[in-house]
């Protein structure tokens, strides 16, 4: 099922962005590594669903700390820092840093899942363009579907809005 995401993300990139064979192998292997360092824990709660919980976090403060260092730079519009958190951006996935099959996963989690990577690629798109109105526009619909996802699966947080 994880090489299934993989390809349809891979897909979905070549067919926008024009990602080739190496980006697809540095993901794999990104996968792979990720996989090999995270160590079952048990389901706990409400996200029952989440066959790693521990490995689930640490995959999600890091999307955090990337979301944050993503914001400054785009303040600074520094596209180079910009292109290589977008692209870094792209290869998340909530899905996937759950350790479950697809099958097993809540219908509207792996909707927010496809929000966000299309939240992604749309940012992606206005990087290219080199237009900060467009960027920030954009890495706020990122922002709000990590919101939106937070709200309905982590509602013990205290704001709804993570970012802050």
């Amino acid at each position: 099922m994880k090489k299934f995401i993989i390809v349809t993300i891979s897909i979905v990139c070549m067919g926008v962005f024009g990602c080739g064979k190496e980006e697809m192998k540095v993901l794999e292997k990104d996968l792979d590594f990720s996989e090999e360092k995270q160590t079952e824990s048990r389901p706990q709660g409400e996200l029952g669903f989440i066959k790693n919980e521990r490995g689930f976090i640490v995959h999600m403060k890091d999307i955090k700390v990337l979301l944050k260092h993503l914001s400054t730079s785009i303040n600074k519009q520094d596209w180079d820092a910009i292109k290589k958190d977008t692209k870094k951006l792209k290869n998340a996935s909530p899905v996937v840093f759950t350790g479950a099959n697809k099958k097993d996963l809540p219908v509207e989690f792996i909707n927010l899942d496809v929000k966000f990577h299309m939240s992604a690629l749309e940012l992606i798109s206005a990087c290219q363009e080199k237009n900060k109105d467009k960027v920030t526009s954009a890495f706020f619909k990122v922002v709000n579907s990590c919101d939106e996802c937070h709200a309905k699966f982590n509602p013990k947080e205290e704001s709804a809005s993570w970012f802050q």
